[in-house]
């Protein structure tokens, strides 16, 4: 039988007099593919906002692994093993690949470039990503830039990546890289979950569908 890796309970978020999530009861099993599906505007990106800190419930439950979490910053998401991936990347444009996956870390290992870089090229061997490191930002093609950002999330330390609509920008033969990228990182354990509308690929990649 599948293991539960997240089941998030009655959730409820409003902003302001807009309630945008009722009792939303949503499960995610470890090493599927899970896609998330829902019209504009139906609150998908706010539930996976929740799950990553960026909003906090009004009202409901998160579990990670069997125990209660309480997920108030994305810091406290990537504590649990959680990353998400946004639409619109949060990198820092005249910085190289590598000084962006070195933000935000612990100052100990901050300034260890040559340590950041040995490891991020082994995850890429791993899961078959290819991206020029050194490149700086500006120089990128959004599918470098988010191969980086997912890159990021893997190096520090997640099991369960949310892809918020990651192939509305990426062309056709750049879309096939990423999924079998994405088939890999299944294969390893990882729980990815994708918000999209498109249906082609919803049958795709996904093992299943919410």
């Amino acid at each position: 039988m599948a293991e539960e890796i997240i089941s998030i309970r009655h959730l409820k978020k409003s902003f302001g007099d807009h309630e945008v999530l009722r009792d939303v009861n949503f499960d995610v099993y470890k090493g599927e593919v899970l896609s998330l599906l829902g019209e504009n505007g139906s609150g998908k990106t706010t539930l996976m906002n929740m799950l990553s800190g960026i909003y906090f419930p009004d009202e409901g439950n998160i579990y990670i692994d069997g125990k209660l979490a309480s997920i108030k910053t994305p810091k406290d998401a990537y504590n649990l093993g959680i990353g998400m991936v946004h639409q619109h990347f949060k990198l820092v444009d005249i910085f190289t690949g590598i000084q962006n996956v070195a933000l935000g870390l612990d100052k100990n290992i901050k300034f260890n470039l040559k340590k950041i870089r040995a490891e991020v090229e082994e995850i890429c061997a791993r899961y078959g990503f290819e991206i020029n490191f050194d490149k700086k930002i500006y120089d990128m093609s959004v599918s470098e830039k988010q191969t980086l950002e997912i890159v990021k999330v893997l190096y520090r330390g997640a099991n369960i990546l949310i892809l918020d609509e990651p192939t509305a920008v990426l062309t056709p033969q750049e879309t096939e890289k990423l999924f079998a990228v994405i088939r890999n990182m299944r294969a390893d354990g990882k729980s990815i979950i994708i918000i999209t509308h498109k249906l082609n690929e919803v049958m795709e990649i996904s093992d299943r569908v919410a």
